[in-house]
């Protein structure tokens, strides 16, 4: 079975600092088969998702000044930004009730075929921008009110949850083309899409030392968990 693999480097600039780099590449889990998607590319990662069958990847990157960029990553390693978040000095929620918020993240679908460009434009408030991933047109939106900190993950039926990231138990499935319903708080938040570090079968693949090892660790942990 074939994985992503990210390759992390410290590259030194003209000005004599440290820059922080990735590369993608894929390879079988046994190391055959190792093929080099990107180049270098600047900053450090943050999450990745690996959607084999839409053909495409999408990667998060952490820049310097607290702002973080999603890009939209083909095959053959070409690039389309699908958007740059604000800066640390430009974060839309800096008041008493910044913990009212939802952090910053581009899912793609179980099936590839839409992202959710979810983020908070206010204190209080988180959005669900629903994007075609092909173009990345946005095609609905919807915002609703929140009074805490806040989690998102697909659901495999195709409606992205928010639920509560405390004891409260509260949890809406906000679905394209329809208004925000509250729902049973899901039985899990993790993984968030079909692209995971766990399979469906419930194996588990990890790092140890230079070696990639899989794991069986069952399928109540794999995404179809919610």
């Amino acid at each position: 079975s074939e994985v992503a693999v990210v390759g992390v480097r410290i590259a030194d600039n003209s000005s004599q600092q440290h820059q922080f780099q990735h590369q993608i590449v894929v390879q079988n889990l046994d190391g055959s088969g190792r093929r080099t998607i990107t180049k270098w590319r600047d900053y450090r990662h943050g999450r990745l998702f690996y959607m084999k069958q839409a053909g495409y990847f999408v990667v998060e990157s952490l820049l310097d000044n607290g702002a973080r960029r999603f890009d939209k990553i083909a095959l053959n390693g070409n690039e389309i930004l699908i958007i740059e978040t604000p800066d640390n000095k430009h974060q839309p929620c800096q008041n008493a009730d910044r913990r009212a918020q939802v952090d910053h993240s581009v899912i793609p679908s179980p099936d590839g075929l839409q992202l959710a460009n979810i983020y908070s434009p206010l204190c209080g408030k988180v959005t669900v921008e629903f994007l075609h991933a092909n173009n990345l047109n946005l095609f609905d939106n919807q915002t609703l009110d929140i009074d805490g900190p806040m989690k998102a993950t697909w659901h495999p039926n195709g409606y992205v949850i928010l639920a509560t990231d405390n004891n409260s138990g509260k949890a809406w499935k906000i679905a394209p083309l329809s208004a925000p319903q509250p729902m049973t708080y899901p039985l899990c938040l993790s993984p968030v899409t079909t692209s995971s570090d766990i399979s469906l079968e419930g194996q588990q693949v990890y790092f140890e030392g230079n070696k990639l090892i899989t794991k069986n660790i069952g399928s109540q942990k794999a995404f179809g968990c919610q």
